[in-house]
Parts: structure tokens; sequence; C-alpha cells
């Protein structure tokens, strides 16, 4: 199932591990730029650029037992896509905090599936379901996009349907066919655009966000479009007036916490220099080493 490449200093047992990498390189669906397909790689490649020491959290990446499961074969179809992510988590550890590389954003939604069906047999009686954090640029509502309800363009539509999941927001918005935003007023779906992030400020918007979603335990995709190309021009769908790089970190490290699952994607490396998986892994890595720093 898994063909082997190592984040940086990802060197722990799996079994062990207090989170789980895993590559998903899939962009079967791509609508206007494909490689996302490579995002896994590159993300993996640009890791070994940092130090393990991040100052900011006080914590040192040899202090965190960090796996990485290396690459999903997932082929060519959505389906088998789909169903091969799912099966993944027979490899990860239920006390794991799972951290996907895309692919493409139609990746997301099976992941938060077996994230929230994990968390509804766990044995904390009261716990109802998880919230979805998404930062992209897209609405995402679409029921069917490319002869596809698959559809990376479908997939805040999915999760929100997706059983216990009870809470959603996205942040970012910039972008979306007239009837998602017709679909998201009716059904009164939260969701910021990266206007109100740049008038308001990330905390306050991140707060609102947080309120909405109401729950202690978050799912977070991060869509790199939702990302002013300026800092992540190496996107399946390029959108200019996004988030800040500044803006991401801020949001990644407030959630982190509280965080169940994470995932990157949209990288498509093809089209910068690097710097747009040279972000996704520092990304990944101030998201464990807040995560980890919070729980010690």
């Amino acid at each position: 199932m898994f063909n082997r490449s190592n984040f940086a200093d990802a060197e722990s047992d799996p079994q062990e591990a207090e989170f789980v990498i895993v590559g998903a390189p899939f962009d079967a669906t791509t609508s206007f730029r494909p490689g996302t397909r490579d995002g896994p790689g590159a993300v993996r490649r640009a890791s070994y650029n940092f130090e393990t020491y991040v100052h900011r959290h006080r914590i040192d990446f040899r202090d965190i037992n960090v796996a990485d499961l290396g690459d999903l074969d997932l082929g060519a179809d959505p389906s088998y896509a789909r169903e091969t992510i799912r099966e993944s988590f027979f490899f990860i550890p239920s006390g794991a905090t799972p951290i996907f590389i895309g692919g493409e954003h139609s990746i997301t939604p099976p992941i938060v599936a077996e994230v929230a069906r994990r968390r509804r047999g766990d044995s904390v009686a009261d716990r109802e379901g998880i919230g979805v954090i998404v930062l992209d640029a897209h609405l995402d509502l679409r029921e069917e996009y490319g002869g596809t309800r698959y559809s990376h363009a479908c997939s805040s539509r999915e999760i929100l349907q997706t059983e216990g999941v009870v809470g959603y927001a996205s942040i970012g918005i910039r972008s979306g066919d007239l009837k998602e935003y017709i679909l998201a007023e009716e059904e009164k779906i939260s969701y910021y655009t990266s206007d109100e992030v740049r008038e308001r400020g990330v905390e306050a918007v991140l707060s609102d966000a947080l309120a909405a979603v109401g729950c202690d335990e978050i799912y977070l995709s991060i869509d790199f479009d939702g990302i002013d190309p300026a800092y992540a021009p190496g996107v399946g769908n390029p959108e200019p007036f996004g988030l800040t790089s500044w803006d991401v970190r801020r949001i990644v490290e407030r959630v982190a916490p509280k965080a169940v699952g994470l995932d990157v994607c949209e990288i498509a490396s093809a089209f910068d220099g690097g710097q747009t998986a040279a972000l996704g892994a520092k990304l990944i890595r101030e998201f464990i080493a807040a995560k980890a720093a919070a729980a010690r």
C-alpha cells in the first residue's frame, strides 16, 4: 500500500508515534493545473531544510515521536483512491494524530470521515463529533464537477454531509459559483473571506470561526490555494488576494492544540522554485511543534 519516503525527523515506529504522516499523491480530478500528485515528495524534500529545534515553541523534534508511512498508491480512479485512503487508517494508531500530504483537495473528505469515525468510537461517552476548519480560496460546495461528485471542487460539500462532523468553517474564501454562494447563505454555512481577514485581522476572524465550529476537537485542512500566490505560487488553482503565510501560521498554532488531524494539499511544485513546498513543510512542522508543546 505504501511507497516509503520519509519526512525529516520522522523516524519513529508508527505504533509508538504521536504523529503519523501519510502521502496522498492524487490529482485525477484536477481542473486547471495538474501536478499536485508531486506534492508529497516535494514537501518531504523541503522538510530537510529546517533545524530540529523550533524556538517559537521551545521544543525539539528529537523529543517528538513522528512517523512517516510513505506514499499511498492511489491510482487514477477517485473511488479507488478514497477507499485506499480510508484503509490506510488501519496502519495509523488510534492515539496518533494523522497528517496527510496531498494531492488535490479531494483527499480530504475520506480522511475526515475516518477521523470522525474514530472519534465516535472513542470511549469518551459524551463526545458528539468533530469540527472542521478549511483554509481555501474556493467554497468547494458543488454537488458534482467534471462528471464526478468526488471532485476537489466538491470537497467541502461532502465534509458537511459527513457523519460525525458537527461543526464547519472555511477561511480565505474568494471564489465560487453563484449557486455555491446561494447554498452557503441558505444553509448558513460559516465562511470567511480573505478580505475579512485583511480588514479585521486573522485573530478576530479565527475566533469567530472557532465559535461557529463550536467543537473541542478540530480537523484542519489547508488547501494551499487559500494562501496568496505571492507566498504560495505552486498550486493547482492559484487565486490572487489570499491569506498570508503569517495568517496561516497563526491559524495553525491556535488550532493545533485541539486538532485531531491535518492535511496540506494542492501543492504543485512544478510551478514555482520550491517556495510552496517549503512553506508546506514548515507549516507541518509548526503544527507538530505547537501541538506537542501544548501537550507537555
